[in-house]
């Protein structure tokens, strides 16, 4: 039986064919949500291998996010040079120039993104802006925070967001590691799952939300679908739609970033909880992710 609402296998998604003479230097790039979904935003997928580089450029209609999934890079983001590592998020506001290099000589720079509030990449307003340069590649590097222009936050630098038990947060701990505090036009949130716990039947008023599975195995239901989740799956929820995730694993932690969309903290999403989620919830299954 089909899904209503997306659940999204990112190693099945059709990665794009970008213009290298537009500065994309890229092994991978896939959009994975997007107006096809109905979302009002893109989410992307990016790999690049050993020396590939995302050369300079803008966005003149979107603010722009991302976070490393694995490896090293340098960043550049208007005056800002800095290295990044798994961890990282990044926050490149309307306009600013930027940029991204793989500095491994061995393994690929992986990053998940966003695209805030266009929903097909024609809509970014992208201007290419030239090639890096050696020049840009060793130039000394931005060292400390005070002087970064733009927000670059590590996790484990995140304070947990304190939340209800009462309202279903039975989670280990909720952070929001960029929401309107640095300027981001809408909040990028992580729930963190020990195992066999559930965050409970809930919904958003106010907002979209897009779900990624950064580690871990669990189970996902949105309104009536019923669908288990690993690594590298994605599910798009669209506002007011009843939700809810479990860690299904008897050992293992599931991790689980994601976006409220075009809201800046989960105080402004209109959560609203809706009840616990039952044993038989837990057994059903409406169809797989494919």
């Amino acid at each position: 039986m089909a899904f209503e609402h997306p659940y999204i296998r990112i190693a099945n998604v059709t990665p794009e064919k970008l213009d290298e003479k537009e500065g994309w230097n890229v092994s991978d790039f896939r959009v994975v949500v997007s107006g096809k979904e109905g979302s009002s935003s893109i989410m992307y997928h990016a790999t690049l291998a050993p020396g590939e580089r995302i050369h300079k450029h803008r966005y003149e209609n979107c603010q722009m996010q991302y976070y490393v999934v694995s490896g090293h890079g340098l960043a550049g983001a208007g005056e800002d040079r800095v290295e990044v590592h798994a961890g990282h998020f990044h926050l490149i506001p309307k306009g600013v120039e930027h940029w991204l290099v793989n500095l491994g000589r061995h393994d690929p720079l992986v990053i998940i993104g966003f695209y805030d509030r266009v929903p097909y990449l024609k809509d970014t307003g992208r201007v290419y802006l030239g090639d890096i340069t050696e020049a840009d590649i060793t130039a000394p590097r931005t060292l400390s925070a005070a002087a970064l222009k733009h927000p670059l936050v590590h996790n484990d630098e995140v304070p947990h967001v304190k939340v209800s038990h009462e309202e279903g947060w039975t989670q280990d701990y909720f952070n929001e590691p960029l929401n309107r505090s640095v300027g981001a036009g809408s909040c990028w949130m992580q729930g963190y799952f020990g195992p066999h716990t559930i965050h409970m039947k809930h919904r958003h008023n106010n907002c979209e939300e897009i779900c990624y599975i950064l580690r871990g195995r669990g189970l996902a239901g949105i309104g009536n679908d019923r669908g288990e989740v690993f690594a590298g799956d994605v599910n798009y929820i669209p506002a007011a739609t009843e939700h809810w995730l479990a860690n299904i694993d008897d050992t293992e932690d599931l991790s689980a970033p994601g976006w409220y969309i075009g809201v800046g903290g989960l105080d402004e999403s209109g959560f609203e909880y809706l009840g616990s989620v039952t044993d038989e919830d837990l057994k059903q299954r409406t169809g797989a992710v494919e």
